[in-house]
């Protein structure tokens, strides 16, 4: 718009090219920010859908937690009643499958601290007790009046996480895993801490120390962090990326191993691994199915599970105790260094029996526990350690290994040996010549158990 000569205005159109270029651009601008609008929309809906999805997921492994351990609770008190071996395995097998799945349940809860570990190890023994008791019945063997006073006593620990479950119901509407403040502990994490119960037995059931020693910090993870996409970068590369076909996350745990959850879809089947957010090592690993075939022997079986440990460089193990069950072998290996054998750094490997593929593994033992030990020199030499051993036992087998107390580790000579007709495990100190522990071993069908 200009003056003309008469002082008047004169309007002057714009060119049609630059109108329609301002136009475009308008319209493009228009788009690309109802096109962020609406991607923003999506992200914010599908956010929601997730935050909605997972919490589902919580309040159903939160009520099957509660199922679950209500469930155990009668069947273990149906067992204590049963007169029969029959009903006794058969309820010994509801026992193990219902603790097992309270397990994963309490797995898949955004919970972390003291309680929850201990109740997490409580279920687990749990189960492992209760399969092991179920595989001794069907190899013909009489429950022990040991056996009957640690199911009465895992009894009375689970009635009081019942008790204080019910209570935590009955006080508290809802957000039993979010805590009110910095300062508290979540409900449910309240409910599960059983520190004024009475405690159940440590169970010993498949190796002389399998319960291990899980109290301090882990020993074998470094310093080094890692997020969830290279922790699941180094479970595939663990179980072999030839054998996998899918993978997904699952719930994490916290507590003083914290791990990443993933479910991992393989030529083996379905399997459940966790592993480490610090130092990315593998946690555990459980097969989702574990009936196969018998195919190979335990000897094959141990071959099988030693050559995995060493090409993951798991350095020198020695197997030591088995069991067996519908096809999957399950071996303990412990580490040895400077020939002595090392009891709490314990791996435990779940082999298939028909093809010999490692399906299943347990290091928390090692994890917790694997350092270079510095005072492996016995000061008292493996003569002088039999003589503190009663002259009633006939020894046939002696060895020196470090094992895991209450308050610590202990250098000790392993001698095995039998006394009227049984075999014994007779620890003594190899530094004091103590009697540090006495464990009787059990023959069954599916492997060697000790009371």
């Amino acid at each position: 718009m200009t003056t003309n000569a008469r002082g008047g205005w004169k309007f002057e159109r714009t060119s049609q090219r630059d109108s329609s270029g301002w136009r475009n651009a308008a319209i493009a601008l228009g788009l690309l920010l109802a096109a962020a609008i609406a991607l923003i929309v999506w992200q914010t809906m599908r956010t929601e859908k997730l935050k909605r999805q997972l919490e589902n997921t919580r309040q159903q492994a939160f009520y099957s937690l509660i199922d679950g351990l209500q469930s155990v609770e009668t069947n273990l008190s149906k067992f204590m009643v049963s007169a029969t071996p029959g009903e006794g395995a058969l309820l010994l097998s509801r026992i193990s499958m219902q603790a097992g799945e309270a397990q994963g349940s309490l797995a898949q809860l955004p919970l972390e601290g003291e309680p929850i570990q201990a109740s997490i190890k409580f279920v687990n023994q749990l189960s492992d007790y209760a399969r092991t008791l179920t595989a001794a019945a069907a190899a013909g063997q009489p429950y022990s009046e040991m056996d009957l006073q640690q199911l009465e006593a895992l009894l009375a620990h689970c009635s009081v996480i019942n008790n204080q479950l019910r209570d935590m119901l009955a006080s508290v509407p809802d957000s039993y895993w979010s805590a009110a403040n910095a300062n508290e502990q979540a409900p449910l994490v309240r409910a599960m801490d059983t520190e004024n119960a009475s405690e159940y037995p440590s169970l010993i059931y498949d190796g002389p120390f399998s319960d291990g020693k899980h109290e301090g910090q882990a020993k074998a993870l470094g310093i080094e962090q890692v997020d969830a996409d290279e922790a699941l970068r180094r479970a595939v590369a663990f179980i072999g990326a030839e054998r996998v076909q899918a993978a997904a996350r699952t719930a994490d745990t916290s507590g003083p191993v914290a791990s990443y959850g993933f479910v991992v879809d393989t030529t083996d089947g379905r399997l459940n691994v966790h592993v480490t957010q610090q130092g990315g090592e593998i946690l555990w690993i459980i097969p989702e199915q574990g009936q196969y075939e018998q195919i190979l022997m335990i000897p094959d079986c141990v071959e099988r599970a030693l050559a995995f440990l060493t090409a993951h460089g798991y350095g020198e193990m020695e197997s030591s105790y088995f069991q067996q069950y519908e096809g999957l072998a399950v071996i303990n290996f412990a580490c040895v260094e400077r020939g002595v054998l090392l009891y709490p750094d314990l791996v435990k490997v779940q082999v298939r029996m028909d093809t010999g593929a490692i399906v299943g593994l347990e290091a928390n033992n090692y994890l917790m526990n694997h350092t270079e030990r510095a005072l492996i020199d016995p000061q008292l030499n493996v003569e002088q350690a039999r003589e503190m051993v009663s002259d009633r036992l006939t020894v046939s087998n002696e060895r020196l290994c470090v094992i895991p107390l209450t308050g610590g580790e202990k250098l000790a000579w392993e001698f095995i040996g039998k006394w009227s007709d049984s075999e014994f495990l007779i620890y003594i100190d190899a530094n004091t010549g103590k009697e540090l522990q006495i464990l009787k071993i059990i023959d069954a069908e599916n492997g060697q158990l000790t009371v």
